[in-house]
């Protein structure tokens, strides 16, 4: 991010911050002009960064790296350097760099200089004990500073009220991102964040998330249609208004943080409004509106309970689609059997038996297409004929391929158990595609 501008703070001036941390610039300075739009410390687990986009500043130790090195042994400072720099973060700042070091770590440091050098990515040397969070806090603070001067600075007209609404959006959507991907270093920051965004985290929060697509789109694999992201974004914001939530809007979905203290009768009220907004925003089916299909998470207090309610509203969306059909507002407790599948997929139990039930069809040329026939059978109940018309198939196409997946799986398709089996894998199938 090689965009420069008054009242914006950039490298050059992040050095000055790291004066009385004793920081060094050891390469990259043609990036110095780089603006500075977040900083984050790199945690000590992978993803050891996330939710990056460009313009951060990256803190991390080479302490941190070796405790990394134990989970992905390639995983070397210049590499951190190349990944960094091709995300386009505006600079980073290493601790234990200005000590003395072993001659692995000088090869290192020299090959990362290098690299930052090639890619005018500032490369900033911390002695080993800095305090990176304290460090982080410090540009975080004058990050917001910066930002509410320049804000303030704006003359009051049309084209700044726009401006200044639609920058505060942009900080609303980049906090949301963050706290979806986990991509902050503790919760107590990730809190402080939210609170400056008028958004209490201490307080109860159930997360909405609305697919939007066409009526047979597989949303898996397909490219957004024409219409999705705008109506993702009137979306977001009529969600926004109605339920003061705080909103993203994404390529063909929008998700939803809505403050449980503003609906009546709780989550279940909160699903009944939602369905009337939907309906209401998006248009009713006999008037050829988008499709829609929505989750939601359980009711969460925190930035971890937050991010957990995220991905049961997301799969309580997408399997609600599959299990219920479109325009419905979906709990995990409506999802029926997938609910027990969705625990065993989190406890790591249902990829094992999905990939032992189903490996003599995965392995066959045609195995996709048994796959299809045994959904469309047990769909319709095991009426074969029902079946092929839902395939268009002939009878006998339909009659054949059946026979062929038994014998393929060694499994008898009039034994109740084998039945039950085989179902269980073929939805378990869907839930592991999420």
């Amino acid at each position: 991010m090689l965009v420069t501008g008054a009242g914006l703070l950039t490298v050059h001036n992040v050095l000055r911050l790291l004066e009385p941390w004793r920081g060094d610039l050891l390469a990259g300075e043609r990036g110095l002009p780089r603006v500075v739009t977040w900083v984050s410390v790199m945690r000590a687990r992978l993803p050891a960064f996330e939710g990056f986009s460009g313009g951060e500043l990256a803190l991390l130790s080479l302490a941190t790296l070796r405790s990394l090195r134990s989970q992905l042994a390639t995983l070397t400072l210049p590499m951190v350097i190349d990944q960094l720099a091709e995300i386009g973060v505006s600079a980073v700042a290493v601790a234990g760099l200005t000590d003395d070091l072993s001659a692995e770590d000088e090869g290192a440091r020299d090959d990362a200089r290098t690299r930052a050098s090639a890619r005018q990515t500032p490369l900033i040397a911390l002695p080993a004990n800095t305090p990176l969070h304290e460090i982080e806090s410090v540009i975080l603070a004058q990050i917001r500073s910066q930002r509410e001067r320049q804000m303030s600075g704006v003359a009051s007209d049309v084209t700044s009220d726009a401006y200044a609404t639609e920058f505060r959006a942009s900080l609303r959507s980049e906090a949301l991102e963050a706290l979806l991907s986990g991509a902050y270093t503790s919760e107590a920051l990730m809190r402080e964040r939210a609170a400056h965004l008028g958004y209490d985290l201490s307080q109860p929060y159930v997360v909405a998330h609305v697919d939007l697509a066409s009526e047979s789109l597989d949303m898996a694999t397909s490219p957004p249609a024409p219409g999705e992201a705008p109506r993702a974004a009137q979306l977001a914001e009529a969600l926004s208004v109605a339920l003061g939530a705080w909103t993203l809007a994404r390529e063909r979905s929008t998700i939803a943080l809505a403050p449980l203290a503003k609906v009546e009768r709780g989550v279940q009220g909160l699903q009944e409004r939602l369905e009337t907004l939907l309906t209401r925003t998006l248009g009713a089916p006999e008037r050829g509106a988008l499709a829609w299909s929505a989750g939601l998470g359980e009711s969460a207090i925190g930035p971890a309970n937050l991010r957990q309610s995220a991905v049961e509203a997301r799969d309580a969306a997408r399997l609600g689609r599959l299990a219920l059909g479109l325009r419905r507002v979906v709990r995990q407790s409506d999802l029926g059997v997938y609910r027990l599948l969705l625990a065993l997929r989190d406890s790591g139990v249902l990829a094992p038996f999905v990939e032992q039930t189903l490996r003599p069809l995965s392995a066959e040329a045609r195995g996709e297409a048994l796959l299809e026939t045994l959904d469309a059978y047990f769909a319709n109940n095991g009426n074969a004929i029902r079946a092929a018309r839902q395939l268009d198939l002939h009878r006998n196409s339909m009659l054949y391929r059946l026979r062929r997946a038994s014998e393929l799986l060694g499994l008898d398709l009039e034994n109740a158990e084998a039945r039950l089996s085989l179902q269980l894998a073929l939805k378990g199938r869907r839930v592991l595609d999420l």
